[in-house]
């Protein structure tokens, strides 16, 4: 995740248009998936997202504008996300006084300020505060559909060692724009106090976080990110939530300047990662296994899209090498990853 990423999340612009809603059926629809508590700018702020959303991902949504503030199409979703300030050690204290330790972005703009270098040139296989896993794709491409299971603790799948370092694993996908200065991560990260995974998300410098709407570990998440319009970003997730023990599912918006709808410039990613303040050769004892990715789809719609092979695929990274990063490949689009920091 890009540091100046994380984070849960946020899983989204005000560049969407404020135009009067027609009365069309698909409005008088919009009207009645927003809560009637959602009243005034707010009300109609969430029906001009959620136009740009399938209906199936319109029944919890929750939209975060260019200042930061959270909206949701019902009043209960508002304080779900939470901004918090990322520390000058890559760190964030989140609600519950957990602190998390972010990833590092190794995006070409990033890695070359004050370089002429072109955006679209990938990602960088180096430093990234912790050992990762990372897939990317070409450019050209504005959807990504797929699942991957969350490892649990309860199966030995999953442990952080924190005396030593602040580790914490991540699974999350996003990009970059043509641009080179929008980079997104997100995705999930791992609570080690609840043995559950919190959607965050890391865009513009900001940090964002799942406070309430966690993700019971040991499942296969469905999740989803996409373009639903020019300057926004959108990840829709659905599985077992920790707190209820029920099947549920939310979508998070926000604004992300020069992502296209078309795709045009864009580059997806997929990631699994653990981002830890130790120093190389990152030997805490924590380790992640067994996070497989599959039924990965990519295109530029949910109707334009295709599985995600090798023809896509930009470059795979395997950081910083195959020992504590073990691959079980099958394809571009699946695979298992474990990382052990031993």
């Amino acid at each position: 995740m890009k540091t100046a990423l994380a984070s849960s999340l946020t899983l989204l612009s005000l560049v969407v248009s404020l135009a009067p809603v027609s009365a069309s059926s698909n409005n008088q629809e919009l009207e009645k998936e927003v809560a009637a508590g959602i009243t005034g700018q707010e009300r109609q702020i969430m029906i001009d997202v959620m136009k740009n959303l399938p209906k199936a991902e319109r029944e919890n949504v929750i939209y975060i504008d260019d200042n930061g503030q959270i909206h949701a199409n019902k009043t209960e979703l508002k304080d779900v996300f939470g901004k918090a300030a990322v520390s000058e050690e890559n760190t964030v204290t989140v609600s519950n006084n957990e602190t998390f330790t972010l990833p590092k972005s190794t995006d070409s703009a990033t890695l070359n300020k004050n370089a002429s270098v072109t955006p679209l040139a990938g990602y960088a296989c180096g430093e990234a505060g912790g050992p990762y896993r990372r897939v990317f794709s070409n450019p050209g491409y504005s959807w990504w559909s797929g699942n991957v299971y969350l490892p649990s603790s309860t199966n030995n799948e999953v442990y952080v060692n924190n005396a030593s370092s602040n580790d914490t694993p991540y699974i999350y996908t996003g990009g970059h724009a043509s641009n080179g200065a929008s980079e997104v991560d997100a995705g999930f990260q791992y609570s080690k106090t609840y043995n559950n995974w919190a959607h965050s998300i890391f865009t513009g410098g900001v940090y964002y976080h799942n406070n309430s709407f966690r993700f019971k570990a040991g499942q296969n998440l469905t999740f989803k990110f996409y373009v639903p319009a020019d300057g926004q970003v959108a990840l829709y997730a659905a599985g077992i939530r920790y707190d209820t023990n029920v099947a549920d599912n939310y979508t998070v918006v926000t604004n992300a300047s020069g992502w296209k709808k078309s795709g045009t410039g864009n580059e997806l990613k997929r990631i699994t990662a653990i981002a830890s303040n130790a120093s190389k050769p990152y030997n805490t004892g924590t380790y992640l296994k067994n996070v497989k990715w599959s039924n990965s789809m990519i295109g530029t719609s949910s109707t334009s899209n295709h599985q995600w092979l090798a023809a896509d695929t930009g470059g795979y990274c395997t950081y910083p090498n195959s020992t504590q990063v073990s691959v079980n490949y099958v394809n571009a689009g699946e695979e298992t990853v474990s990382i052990n920091m031993n």
